[in-house]
């Protein structure tokens, strides 16, 4: 298990992604439907990973985790969480993110969150500096060790309004959407800046909710037909890289300047095995990435906006 070690915390690159412990069916991609909760974290904990990624949305999802946890050394875990965006004070906004944390605090059975994040930024839009000062007398108080935001389905947009706010010491981590289709915040800087602050940061969609292993036949409607040509490339060029398309995608983000961890979610023990396998391939050569880079610039939002398949 490949680990990093950075202001004073050591994390496995891989970090488990719950959504699926909390949500039936989630991703584009999924099989199984429910998950056994239960069995995937145990082969997690002999695994040696010791790092989560929740959120108060993801259903029973942290229940989940403070009922496995119990009684054993607590991992590092990240939740989430939303605000309602119509409140008229900072002294509301905090009562809000107050109550919010102290049901996370609960649902885990930890006396502290070891990292709170900002489930989306336009938070930050709306409320300014308030959520950073908020973060960090809940920081003081002792409610979580340190804060973060999540970046969603406009990461450009949301870092253009955040990036100054961000400079804040409390917004320790960053989780950030980044793929061989998706590279907005690679391409706009933001990743760099992230690096040159210090932020820890974690990368999610590596896999594109699954996208990437899906054939013509299972894409959903609204990506066809241009989803499946856009798959096919991906096909041919894994193929002439003597790669798979898992190993091109986990490769291409974990060895990204800059990125630190990788949230990556499971529905079985099975996957969880293959995907830290993974984790240990061979890096890729400039002229690969160069490829890549190329062959998939400028990607229409639909194909990298999981929510936008919907029907």
């Amino acid at each position: 298990m490949p680990y990093i070690e950075r202001n004073g915390l050591t994390l496995s690159r891989f970090m488990l992604g719950t959504a699926q412990l909390g949500m039936d069916n989630y991703g584009v991609n999924n099989r199984l439907g429910s998950v056994n909760d239960k069995e995937l974290l145990e082969y997690c904990e002999r695994a040696g990973i010791n790092c989560y990624d929740t959120a108060l949305e993801y259903g029973d999802a942290e229940v989940k985790l403070g009922q496995f946890f119990k009684g054993k050394q607590s991992p590092f875990i990240v939740s989430k969480l939303k605000v309602d965006l119509q409140l008229t004070s900072e002294v509301e906004l905090e009562r809000q993110m107050v109550s919010k944390a102290e049901q996370i605090i609960s649902r885990l059975q930890l006396s502290a969150i070891p990292a709170l994040m900002i489930h989306d930024p336009v938070t930050l839009q709306v409320y300014g500096p308030s959520v950073g000062r908020i973060l960090s007398r809940m920081k003081r108080d002792g409610m979580i060790e340190r804060g973060g935001i999540s970046f969603g389905a406009d990461p450009v947009d949301q870092y253009n309004y955040s990036a100054a706010l961000l400079q804040d010491d409390i917004y320790e981590m960053v989780q950030m959407p980044v793929n061989l289709f998706d590279r907005r915040l690679i391409q706009c800087g933001a990743l760099q800046d992230f690096a040159d602050r210090g932020k820890w940061v974690v990368a999610r969609s590596v896999f594109l909710q699954g996208l990437f292993f899906m054939n013509r036949q299972s894409l959903p409607e609204k990506l066809l037909p241009e989803g499946a040509e856009l798959l096919e490339k991906l096909q041919g060029l894994a193929v002439s890289e003597e790669m798979t398309i898992a190993e091109l995608a986990l490769a291409y983000v974990r060895d990204l300047q800059g990125v630190h961890c990788l949230v990556i979610g499971a529905e079985s023990p099975e996957q969880i095995k293959v995907n830290l396998e993974l984790m240990s391939c061979p890096p890729l050569s400039e002229r690969t990435r160069m490829r890549i880079d190329r062959t998939f610039a400028d990607i229409p939002r639909i194909y990298i906006t999981p929510f936008m398949w919907k029907s």
